[in-house]
């Protein structure tokens, strides 16, 4: 519905000479696109407002958004899926940062976690999903990015623990949701071969 009505848009726009004819699905795509993506970053801000983090989900998502685009992982399947699962994995980070390592300072467990989550980020990403596809020469760049990204973050991390900042935890757990991406997109990919065994 929300696609047509923007195919309904772009052809509108193409008929007042706007853009061309040929780019009407492209320019439809386009809005669709940069729609889903403002919800998505509207409603996390606002998760990291109401649960009185909003500087935590900031640092978060900016954090969290190249580190991903890099790495890859597991994609949701559509927009109405993608939308909550991210909304749930945001609002349990935060709640995790702000309920039981700043409380009740469980901060030894998000090192570990964060420690672990550097080594399988290193080792596997990016890896490509069936929604995101990377091309062999992408998947070389990619590397080399994801890595960069990843030794900026930790870097950010040390200085922050040297001055004592908890914001740190923002990025650990930008990166430890990097790599759980990685590892349901493997568990995800064990699941669907198994299967596919099964049924020949």
């Amino acid at each position: 519905m929300i696609n047509k009505f923007f195919e309904r848009l772009a052809a509108n726009l193409a008929k007042n000479g706007n853009i061309q004819e040929k780019y009407i699905a492209l320019y439809a795509k386009a809005m669709e696109v940069l729609l889903a993506i403002g919800i998505n970053i509207i409603t996390a801000l606002l998760i990291g407002y109401f649960l009185g983090m909003w500087w935590y989900c900031i640092i978060l998502l900016a954090t969290f958004v190249p580190l991903r685009s890099y790495a890859g992982g597991y994609h949701a399947r559509g927009y109405i899926s993608c939308y909550f699962e991210s909304c749930a994995l945001l609002g349990s980070a935060l709640i995790w940062i702000k309920y039981f390592i700043l409380e009740r300072n469980m901060v030894s467990a998000i090192w570990q976690l964060f420690l672990l989550s550097i080594v399988i980020i290193f080792l596997f990403a990016p890896l490509a999903d069936e929604n995101k596809p990377i091309s062999e020469k992408e998947t070389i760049v990619f590397k080399r990015r994801t890595r960069i990204v990843l030794m900026i973050e930790c870097i950010l991390v040390g200085i922050l623990s040297f001055f004592s900042v908890d914001y740190k935890y923002a990025i650990m757990m930008s990166v430890i949701i990097s790599a759980f991406a990685l590892v349901l997109h493997q568990c995800r990919h064990f699941y669907m071969s198994h299967r596919a065994q099964a049924d020949d």
